[in-house]
């Protein structure tokens, strides 16, 4: 059985492992999923997928999960800037297709805002998304995310730049929250 990390309702995030470099590289070269990130159009092969997860492993900025929903693997998130000062860090989540509109993203946020302040002590989360992902926003908003600002030309997507919006939340509105629930 694989260790779980964080876990709400149906939804675990734990650690990646080598077993689950095939499935994110499925991810990563989906084409709904690689225009929704950003990534540019070339495929991600096995080995190269195999060498994330190293790397990642090694990494003492980021921590990388895959999130689990129902036991199958759905996607991952990632929390990064853990490393740098002033206590801010910054997110990203990738759902596959098979599973989008379940609320598995909304409750993939919302246990890495609530890790990120009730655990790492942050002071500041950021998140973004590429104009046009309202998917993407209607998440970040559901965990207390507000819109920070625009980047414009942030990202070339499927032949055209694109501007990422910025979405972030401060611990006191994160505390004041969960003491309105």
């Amino acid at each position: 059985m694989k260790s779980k990390f964080l876990e709400k309702d149906d939804v675990v995030l734990r650690p990646i492992e080598n077993d689950d470099a095939e499935f994110l590289r499925e991810l990563i070269n989906h084409r709904d999923v690689r225009s929704t990130i950003g990534k540019p159009p070339r495929p991600v092969n096995l080995k190269q997928e195999e060498d994330f997860i190293e790397a990642a492993s090694e990494d003492e900025d980021t921590v990388k999960f895959l999130i689990e929903y129902q036991g199958e693997k759905a996607g991952e998130i990632s929390l990064g800037g853990l490393e740098k000062p002033y206590r801010k860090s910054e997110f990203g989540i990738s759902i596959h297709p098979d599973f989008h509109g379940q609320g598995i993203g909304s409750t993939a946020t919302q246990l890495v805002v609530k890790y990120a302040f009730e655990t790492l002590n942050r002071h500041k989360l950021r998140g973004g998304y590429i104009e046009g992902n309202e998917a993407s926003r209607r998440i970040q908003e559901k965990a207390g995310l507000q819109e920070e600002g625009r980047e414009r030309h942030y990202k070339y997507v499927d032949g055209k730049w694109k501007d990422v919006i910025w979405m972030s939340i401060l611990e006191e509105e994160y505390f004041e929250s969960r003491s309105e629930r």
